[in-house]
C-alpha cells in the first residue's frame, strides 16, 4: 500500500512539472501574441486557441493537486455547527460526494472522445478528441487521488494522547 502512495507522490510531482511547463508557454504565447499586435499589428490566429488549451490542461490536473492537498470547497458554519463525533463522518461523506462527482465526470467525457475524432479545431486543426482526452485524464487523476485520500484515511494510524 506504501509503494502505491508513493508512486502517487511521484506522479504528483510529475503533475506539477507539467503544470509549471505549461503556464510557462501560456506566459510566452501571451507575450508573442501581445508584441505581434502592439508592434507588429498583426495578430497570431492560433495563440487564443492553444491558450484555451493549455489553461483547461492546467486546470485539469491542477484538481487533482488540489484534492491530494484537501483543498476542497465547503461551508465553514457547516464544519463548526458539528459536534466532534460527527466531523469524521462528514469528511467522509464529502469525499464520497467527490468520488462520485468524479466519476460521473470521467465516464461522460467517453462518448466526448469519441465524438471529438471526427472533429477538428479551428485555429490549430487538432483532433479534438485530443483535449476531450485531456478532460478524461484529469478526471480520472481526480478519482484516483480521492480514492487514495479515502484509503489513507481508513488505514492511518490514529495519533495517540500526548503526541
Amino acid at each position: 500500500m506504501s509503494t502505491l502512495f508513493s508512486l502517487h507522490q511521484k506522479l504528483q510531482r510529475f503533475i506539477n512539472w507539467v503544470i509549471g511547463l505549461a503556464l510557462m508557454v501560456l506566459l510566452t504565447i501571451i507575450l508573442l501574441q501581445t508584441f505581434t499586435r502592439y508592434v507588429i499589428f498583426y495578430s497570431l490566429p492560433w495563440s487564443e486557441e492553444l491558450s484555451r488549451y493549455l489553461f483547461v490542461l492546467m486546470i485539469l490536473l491542477g484538481i487533482n493537486i488540489g484534492i491530494t492537498r484537501e483543498n476542497f470547497v465547503r461551508i465553514d458554519v457547516i464544519d463548526n455547527f458539528l459536534p466532534a463525533r460527527m466531523k469524521p463522518i462528514m469528511v467522509v461523506f464529502r469525499d464520497l460526494v467527490a468520488l462520485v462527482v468524479a466519476i460521473m465526470f470521467t465516464y461522460s467525457t467517453l462518448p466526448m472522445i469519441r465524438i471529438g475524432k471526427f472533429q477538428k479545431s479551428p485555429a490549430l486543426q487538432l483532433p479534438m478528441n485530443w483535449m476531450y482526452m485531456i478532460l478524461f485524464i484529469g478526471f480520472a487523476l481526480a478519482v484516483v487521488s480521492i480514492v487514495l485520500k479515502i484509503l489513507s484515511r481508513f488505514t492511518a494510524k490514529p495519533a495517540r494522547e500526548g503526541e
